[in-house]
């Protein structure tokens, strides 16, 4: 990173002089200060539910003054950041910024443009198969990708796949993306087509990927994988039911994973970090598209305060398995991304975490193709590979 993108890092970061795990966050979570809801209140209320076991939260929460986010012209700090970028990053923020919006899109057509043909290629050396895996509504279709070589157990990642909570379900068009994983980390993959929104709100998606962990627990060496190299996550919603399905087990008691990898993950579904008004609009992922699939997933604002949609708000990560922790520096997550990694780096979590410079959300595995991305992609899978892979294996 060169000295004028970390210096812009460095004050962001110190935006109001607020410090929590020694970084300075940027949050709003004052009213008027950005979020969903122009009506929010500053204190805490009660989750709905009465997630498996749960106490008030103690995270220290940064605030945005009132009037603050009205000093800085974001559309004006915007052009000049796209003024400093190779013209390669600059046709990505183009088309981001010309794109229209989730809402505009519609559900079904964005559920439709997943069903390319040369998604359903599975790569040399690596075979598929579908199962069914036992759920709290019925059996979870489940597909299963191995290394057509394996000669042993091997270890598994699973993956709880992004696409905002509404989408990248089924299992038809995945082959070639989860395939390369199996190459490039030595493992299978096992992606579970979970219950989506909004025809199925929350807690639905985190109940059945959590189900899915258990049963690789108990029944992945029938599978033939080594139950002892597990990973799990998966991109923004995949990153955030990952890391939630970790928590969940280990307040169990049950297996658990022994990594995560979460990327550019939503930690905090309150939706009012001040990174939801830096980079609302033109760098992938829009604060109101974020709202728009929130809402769908969500039974109410009130499901936002418990700790199973905004891990965020756990109690305590204290005893969670190491994670890896990709985000950009120019997305709406970055903020909540930084305060997770630091929560868990407070309670002794191990951390690999890789800020994507003039990144923005989920360009490492959106645009794979970039001079960025193609130097970053084998740090990941090197990482990966010496938790789940065979490298990781125990003689």
């Amino acid at each position: 990173m060169s000295k004028p993108e970390q210096a812009e890092v460095n004050s962001r970061r110190n935006f109001l002089g607020t410090s929590i795990g020694g970084i300075g966050l940027l949050a709003a979570t004052v009213s008027g200060c950005g979020g969903s809801d122009a009506n929010a209140q500053t204190t805490t209320p009660p989750p709905t539910t009465t997630p498996p076991p749960t106490t008030t939260p103690t995270v220290d929460a940064p605030v945005c003054l009132p009037g603050m986010a009205l000093a800085v012209d974001y559309a004006a700090l915007r052009a000049e950041r796209m003024s400093k970028v190779t013209p390669e990053m600059k046709a990505i923020y183009d088309a981001a910024l010309a794109g229209p919006s989730i809402r505009t899109i519609g559900i079904p057509a964005i559920r439709k443009s997943g069903e390319q043909p040369a998604n359903a290629v599975i790569p040399p050396g690596v075979v598929a198969k579908n199962i069914e895996i036992p759920g709290p509504a019925g059996p979870i279709p489940t597909r299963v990708w191995m290394p057509a070589n394996a000669t042993g157990p091997v270890g598994v990642y699973i993956s709880t796949h992004g696409g905002g909570w509404n989408f990248g379900n089924g299992m038809d068009y995945h082959d070639a993306e989860e395939g390369a994983h199996v190459l490039e980390w030595g493992c299978a993959v096992v992606r579970p087509d979970y219950r989506i929104a909004p025809e199925h709100k929350f807690p639905a998606a985190i109940e059945d990927c959590y189900a899915v962990l258990q049963y690789i627990g108990a029944h992945g060496a029938e599978l033939g994988f080594d139950t002892a190299r597990i990973g799990i996550g998966g991109g923004c919603a995949g990153g955030n039911i990952g890391t939630v399905v970790t928590l969940m087990a280990r307040d169990a008691g049950g297996v658990l994973p022994a990594l995560q990898f979460l990327w550019s993950p939503a930690c905090d579904m309150r939706n009012n970090y001040h990174s939801y008004l830096e980079f609302a609009n033109g760098y992938g992922l829009r604060a109101d598209d974020a709202d728009f699939v929130t809402r769908n997933y969500l039974r109410s604002r009130e499901d936002s305060y418990d700790w199973r949609a905004s891990p965020v708000l756990a109690p305590t990560l204290k005893g969670m398995p190491p994670a890896l922790v990709w985000v950009g520096q120019w997305e709406i997550l970055y903020d909540e991304t930084i305060l997770y990694v630091n929560r868990m780096r407070d309670v002794g979590v191990t951390v690999h975490l890789l800020e994507g410079p003039q990144q923005g959300h989920g360009f490492l595995y959106l645009h794979p193709d970039t001079e960025y991305a193609k130097a970053t992609l084998p740090k990941i899978n090197s990482i990966i590979r010496s938790y789940i892979g065979p490298e990781a294996k125990k003689s």
